[in-house]
This record gives structure tokens, sequence and C-alpha cells, in this order.
């Protein structure tokens, strides 16, 4: 029987999923498919809602936070953009798999990681190097070489 935080982190990546219904934004041919699709301005609004970091949303794409809600009306973000932001989601979506829940998954990426020298997850995800950091270190606690 799935716990209160278990269906909560399997409604969420449901809903994630739901936003990119062709493309299986967690593989490689998913992700590029999404990223060429590009992401409208629509489904950046229900990503901002659904992460609830604003501040790193509106940083991932090019924005200040300020006038992030102008990109709400974009047809479409440039693809730049879109690869950012379907970036930063995978990590997203990668930590709640492994931790079962958003809360946990938010609270790890607000954390100080001692195998990222102590860096927080969340202060790394502007860049695609630090987005490499983060998901390898992710992948590294799957394959239980941290605790």
């Amino acid at each position: 029987m799935m716990n209160s935080n278990q269906k909560q982190g399997s409604e969420a990546l449901a809903a994630i999923n739901a936003l990119f219904p062709e493309a299986d934004i967690m593989t490689p041919a998913g992700y590029l498919s999404a990223v060429r699709k590009g992401v409208s301005g629509e489904t950046l609004r229900t990503i901002v809602n659904a992460v609830g970091e604003s501040e790193v949303i509106a940083k991932t794409i090019g924005n200040d936070v300020s006038i992030l809600s102008k990109s709400y009306q974009l047809k479409r973000l440039s693809p730049i953009a879109s690869d950012n932001l379907i970036g930063t989601l995978r990590v997203y979506v990668r930590a709640i798999m492994i931790y079962e829940s958003v809360d946990v998954a938010k609270e790890w990426m607000n954390t100080s990681i001692p195998a990222l020298g102590g860096e927080i997850p969340i202060s790394l995800l502007d860049t695609h190097a630090g987005r490499e950091l983060v998901h390898l270190t992710l992948r590294r606690i799957e394959a239980g070489e941290y605790v």
C-alpha cells in the first residue's frame, strides 16, 4: 500500500508527464523531442505552479522573476529556454522518483549536500553543468553510493 508521500510523488509525476504527452522527458529521445517542440507559456505556468520555485525557473530560462509572468503569454519559449527548463524539470523528476515525495525532494533540493561540495542543488540548476552535477549526484544516491 502506498503512503501519502508516495501517492503525492506519484501524482506529481503523472501531472508532469501529462505536460508532455507525446514524449517521456526522462529518456534522451523524449527529452530531445520535447525540447524541439518547445515549451508553451501555459506549460511554463503549470511547471512553475507544480515545482513552486519561480525564481529558479525564471533564472533557468533567462528571465527575472519580476517578468516571469510575461513568459506565460508566449506561444513557445526559445529552444534554449525550453532545453534549460526541461533539463531542470528532469532533475526535479529524478529527485521525486528517488524520494517518492515532492516535499522530500524539494527539501533535498534546498539542502547543502556534501557530495556537491556543500552546494545547495537548487543553486546549481541555472546552468547545464550544474544540472548535470545534481543529476549525477541523484543517480549515485539511487545506486546506493550515498545515503
